[in-house]
């Protein structure tokens, strides 16, 4: 977006309206920008009700379960609340707001993992530490999703290798495997089917 088009978006009236001199500095980022517009009580973060305004204002409305599921997806330190190293890593994304809405099928698929997530995330810290993950590993083992030894399997999920497991990781994992799964089974029955035209 030129600076041109971002000077009018900071004067357009919205939820987080405020006097034109605190935009004075357009050599500011977009994002920063923006973030501070929808920061309505300038705590530094954005609450849920304040990033439902960001993306109502900017045309996608959330209902209230993709509301949830976008605060978990992008809340990684898991306060409740979006900081602005949260929310740039979000905006820097070229599909950021289609990212958040689903079809019924895939939010069904969502708020199933995220429920799945929160039983192994006792501390409700976002993130799902050793600990924890061995509790989540027996169980991945009890439902035959992994045959991994369970450092293979934290080696996998990890990936920024911060020695914990983010909601998005698990997130990625778990529809990686169902995907995978999806694939295989068309094969298995076309498998199947030859077979059993050979028998008779």
């Amino acid at each position: 977006m030129s600076s041109t088009a971002a000077k009018r978006y900071e004067q357009a009236p919205g939820p987080g309206k405020r006097r034109a001199s605190s935009f004075a500095d357009a050599s500011r980022p977009l994002s920063r920008i923006i973030f501070d517009k929808f920061d309505v009580d300038q705590s530094g973060t954005i609450n849920v009700k304040e990033f439902r305004n960001l993306c109502y204002d900017m045309g996608y409305f959330l209902s209230d379960k993709e509301l949830t599921l976008a605060i978990r997806m992008l809340d990684v330190d898991g306060n409740g609340e979006i900081s602005y190293a949260e929310f740039i890593k979000w905006w820097q994304q070229e599909n950021r707001f289609k990212s958040l809405q689903h079809s019924p099928s895939d939010l069904a698929t969502l708020t199933e993992i995220s429920h799945e997530f929160q039983r192994f995330d006792k501390d409700h810290s976002g993130c799902i530490d050793v600990r924890e993950f061995r509790m989540l590993y027996a169980d991945l083992v009890k439902r035959k999703m992994t045959k991994k030894t369970l450092a293979g399997m934290l080696e996998e999920l990890d990936n920024n290798r911060d020695g914990k497991i983010s909601f998005n990781e698990y997130v990625s994992w778990v529809m990686a495997q169902r995907r995978l799964a999806a694939e295989s089974q068309p094969q298995f029955l076309e498998s199947a089917s030859r077979h059993g035209d050979a028998a008779q």
